[in-house]
């Protein structure tokens, strides 16, 4: 079953170019079809409870993996740890929560040949509703919200995910989180510029249903992040991103180059 895994990370300074030009490539290539390396950016939400993720580093790192127990079995495999002299040693202070992800869902741009390099940011939404409330707020959720979010032109793609495992590594010590602790679901959504495409998310928010099930954090807890793609990852390369460009102002591939790195 295809599914994520993400990275969220709090590093030092010193170690971001390690980061990004060592442990980034190394890890895409052992586990993921293509890595998404993404900044955290405002979204309006700041301060509010809603406005980050259970992982508030300024990382993320999302990896498309071909099959998500495959990915789960990795997170216990020391081969996807870095060395132990560098945890002890430069990332002494450093944090990664790791999660799994198996995909339930996916609306895709119809015009979008799935090239990654064409991604300028990422949304992604953590969440769990009432058990009473569960499959009436996910029917609801994939008839209209997915299909309604998903036609904007900026949006690539639009998956919805159900959690399958979690992980902190923090210095030399590491530990599984219990997953009833945890939201139950989890969206990302991929678009082809730096923002949202706001008629929507305006669209949506007037929504009665949107109201009854969001608001308030009564019949479904969620909290939101926004993170603009650095560097995409794939087997062809390394290639850097440019957010102010949008696929539809160019040819596949032409939003991004090849990293010097």
């Amino acid at each position: 079953m295809p599914g994520l895994l993400c990275v969220w990370a709090n590093l030092p300074d010193d170690a971001i170019t390690w980061y990004e030009d060592e442990w980034l490539p190394d890890m895409r290539e052992q586990n993921s079809i293509h890595t998404l390396h993404s900044q955290y950016t405002t979204n309006g939400f700041e301060g509010e409870p809603i406005g980050q993720l259970d992982s508030p580093w300024p990382w993320c790192a999302v990896y498309d993996v071909p099959d998500v127990r495959k990915a789960t079995e990795a997170c216990y495999n020391n081969r996807n740890f870095p060395p132990e002299e560098m945890l002890a040693g430069p990332l002494k202070t450093a944090r990664f929560d790791t999660k799994t992800y198996k995909e339930l869902r996916r609306w895709q741009n119809g015009g979008w040949n799935g090239d990654p390099t064409q991604i300028g940011s990422v949304t992604l939404m953590e969440w769990r509703a009432l058990k009473d409330k569960e499959q009436e707020i996910l029917h609801w959720y994939t008839t209209y919200l997915a299909p309604q979010v998903s036609s904007s032109d900026q949006v690539l793609r639009f998956r919805l995910f159900e959690l399958d495992n979690a992980t902190v590594l923090e210095g030399t010590e590491h530990s599984t989180t219990e997953k009833d602790a945890l939201h139950t679901y989890f969206t990302a959504v991929e678009f082809d510029t730096e923002d949202w495409p706001w008629e929507y998310v305006i669209a949506l928010a007037e929504n009665e249903k949107w109201r009854e099930y969001f608001e308030g954090q009564k019949e479904v807890i969620w909290q939101i992040s926004h993170y603009l793609v650095k560097k995409c990852y794939t087997e062809a390369g390394v290639f850097d991103i440019d957010k102010d460009v949008s696929s539809d102002e160019s040819p596949p591939g032409s939003s991004a180059g090849p990293s010097s790195g």
